[in-house]
């Protein structure tokens, strides 16, 4: 069971209940759900809507969903649907039907792959995972990379437009500027205290970010980290598996960190 609300089904159910009494008012709709959420501005007015144009809605509990079975060649209807309907306390309905069409909610592709390769963040509900939902919706962790559409969350086509047009004005900033601005916070190793395990080169997200090197050191050939800070995003993943605590990003080191940390726990005040 999925624990977001895909936004768009219910009310794509209600608009074709609503269309099918106004197209054919003999024709009988009902709408058999376990909760209606009419998202977005001016929505519940669907709901309203259909409820006027006399579509019968029966409310169930997830452990009792809908029985449906199939009739006789005698019956006048081919199949039956037997629900609980909570609406009227828990009294059994069984309803004849023609037709019974499932509204299912929105799930994301498998992109697991495209995801590894490409070192992309995904959240706890499979959907790609933006940096910040308010200050940055259509980026990425990883530099260069936007995101339009459902492969984000679930979208109507409104929200689906607008984010589109939101990496397409992002993508379009970046290109009319002529040259890319890299972040100054990037990873740098000590080589006098780098020791060559290469722990740092398998934690780090960005592929090509830190590589093993052969330098000459006291006429020996030895293996010692180097970093590409053009590649580099100050995520920190190198700093926290060294061994030897021969890397730092740049602005942020672990001695900063440690004073910081030694000033919070002392006795001192500021004057």
């Amino acid at each position: 069971m999925n624990e977001y609300c895909s936004r768009t089904c219910c009310l794509a159910t209600l608009h074709a209940a609503k269309t099918i009494r106004e197209t054919y008012p003999e024709t009988k709709v009902f709408d058999f759900h376990r909760d209606i959420r009419t998202y977005g501005r001016g929505q519940e007015e669907l709901y309203e809507q259909a409820a006027k144009n006399k579509v019968l809605f029966l409310r169930f509990e997830a452990a009792e969903a809908p029985v449906v079975t199939k009739n006789g060649a005698s019956h006048a209807h081919p199949l039956s649907i037997k629900v609980k309907d909570t609406l009227t306390f828990g009294e059994e309905v069984e309803v004849p039907v023609d037709l019974v069409v499932l509204a299912v909610g929105t799930e994301p592709n498998n992109v697991s792959d495209l995801a590894a390769m490409m070192k992309l963040p995904v959240g706890a509900d499979r959907f790609l995972q933006e940096v910040h939902p308010k200050l940055r919706p259509v980026e990425l962790s990883v530099a260069g990379v936007l995101l339009a559409g459902t492969c984000q969350s679930p979208m109507d086509m409104g929200e689906a437009c607008n984010g589109a047009s939101s990496a397409a004005v992002k993508a379009s900033s970046l290109l009319t500027r002529g040259f890319v601005e890299l972040d100054p916070f990037v990873a740098e190793v000590d080589l006098g205290l780098c020791s060559g395990t290469g722990s740092c080169v398998d934690a780090c997200l960005q592929e090509g970010a830190l590589q093993m090197v052969e330098i000459e050191e006291d006429g020996k050939k030895v293996q010692r980290a180097e970093v590409n800070p053009a590649l580099c995003t100050g995520c920190g993943a190198c700093v926290a598996v060294c061994p030897e605590n021969a890397i730092n990003v740049k602005g942020w080191t672990l001695k900063q960190y440690e004073a910081m940390v030694d000033m919070i726990v002392s006795d001192e005040v500021a004057a």
